[in-house]
């Protein structure tokens, strides 16, 4: 079932993650997203080493950050892109859980043939 939820949210909304995160932080060439390839897939390993639960997606968007820092340039980041996917995770959390609550509560409140 997750797997499911998972697979819907790629075909529904995963082209928009993708290209927010792509090019919606700041201007990337081949080379700039190699280096976040690489910022983040180590940062992901040194976390696994160390017993850190960690997200890829939060590594990646702070790795593209970082490399659009090294613009020297703070204005080469959107930082309202920053914000929207800020935002994004914080509602992540309640909306599951509300999710989760509402099925549980269909689930546990069905009707059931008792004879």
């Amino acid at each position: 079932m997750a797997g499911g939820g998972i697979v819907l949210g790629l075909l529904t909304l995963g082209y928009h993650v993708m290209r927010r995160v792509g090019n919606g932080i700041t201007y990337l060439t081949p080379s700039r997203g190699f280096s976040v390839e690489l910022g983040a897939s180590l940062t992901v390993l040194t976390a696994s080493q160390l017993g850190l639960p960690v997200s890829t997606t939060l590594c990646l968007v702070g790795a593209t950050v970082s490399v659009g820092l090294c613009n020297g340039n703070l204005r080469a980041i959107s930082w309202r892109n920053i914000g929207i996917i800020f935002m994004s995770w914080m509602l992540t959390l309640p909306i599951s859980g509300l999710l989760a609550g509402l099925i549980f509560a269909f689930g546990s409140n069905a009707p059931n043939k008792m004879i």
